[in-house]
C-alpha cells in the first residue's frame, strides 16, 4: 500500500514533465511549417574586449535569407544574402560572393534562430519572464558547419510563440544576442 501511495504522489511530477516536452515539440512542429518570415532585431556581437551593436532586418524563406543593416548609419544599406552556408554581400547593385559561413555571425544569426526553432535539439525548456512577458525559454543544441557546437537559447512569447530574444553561445562564451523588435511569419496551411 505504501508503494502505491508513493507512485501516486510522484505521478503529478512525471505528468508535469511530459507536458513541458509536448510544448517544445509543438513549437518545433510550428516552426518546421514556417514558409516565410520577416524580422527586425537589435543584434549585439560580444567580442573579446568590445561589443558591437547592429540593427538588422531579415526576410527569410527556408531556401534563402536576406539580412539588411539599418544601423549603425555607416553600414546602413549593406545586405547579406544567406543561402544554406553560402554568403554574398550586397550594396546597391553590387554583389560580392563572400564564401561559406562556418560559424554563427551577425549575418546569419536570425536565420540560425529560425532553423534552430524548427530542428535544433532541445536541451532544456522552461517558463521564464522577460520583462513583463511570460515566455517559453528553449535552449537548442546546434552545430555550425565547422563542427563547433552552438547553443541557441530563445525566449518565445508564451501566447503567440514568436521569438522575443535570443542568445548564441559557443565554448561557454556568449557570442551574439538578439532582441527581436518585430516578427511576422507565414506558416504552411494558414
Amino acid at each position: 500500500m505504501r508503494r502505491i501511495c508513493m507512485v501516486l504522489l510522484c505521478l503529478p511530477l512525471l505528468l508535469t514533465g511530459c507536458g513541458r516536452a509536448r510544448r517544445s515539440e509543438a513549437l518545433q512542429q510550428r516552426y518546421a511549417a514556417l514558409v516565410s518570415a520577416e524580422l527586425t532585431a537589435e543584434v549585439t556581437c560580444h567580442l573579446p574586449g568590445e561589443v558591437r551593436p547592429f540593427t538588422l532586418s531579415c526576410d527569410w524563406t527556408p531556401a534563402e535569407a536576406e539580412i539588411t543593416v539599418t544601423a549603425p548609419a555607416e553600414l546602413a544599406g549593406l545586405s547579406a544574402a544567406v543561402s544554406g552556408e553560402d554568403l554574398a554581400l550586397r550594396y546597391e547593385d553590387l554583389v560580392l560572393p563572400a564564401g561559406t559561413l562556418t560559424a554563427v555571425t551577425a549575418a546569419n544569426c536570425l536565420p540560425w534562430l529560425l532553423r534552430s526553432a524548427a530542428s535544433g535539439y532541445v536541451l532544456e525548456e522552461g517558463e521564464e519572464k522577460l520583462g513583463d512577458t511570460s515566455c517559453l525559454r528553449v535552449a537548442f543544441d546546434t552545430t555550425a558547419p565547422d563542427g563547433e557546437k552552438v547553443l541557441c537559447t530563445v525566449w518565445f512569447d508564451g501566447a503567440e510563440q514568436t521569438p522575443l530574444y535570443a542568445e548564441f553561445t559557443a565554448d561557454g562564451q556568449l557570442t551574439l544576442s538578439a532582441v527581436i523588435r518585430s516578427f511576422s511569419g507565414q506558416w504552411a496551411g494558414e
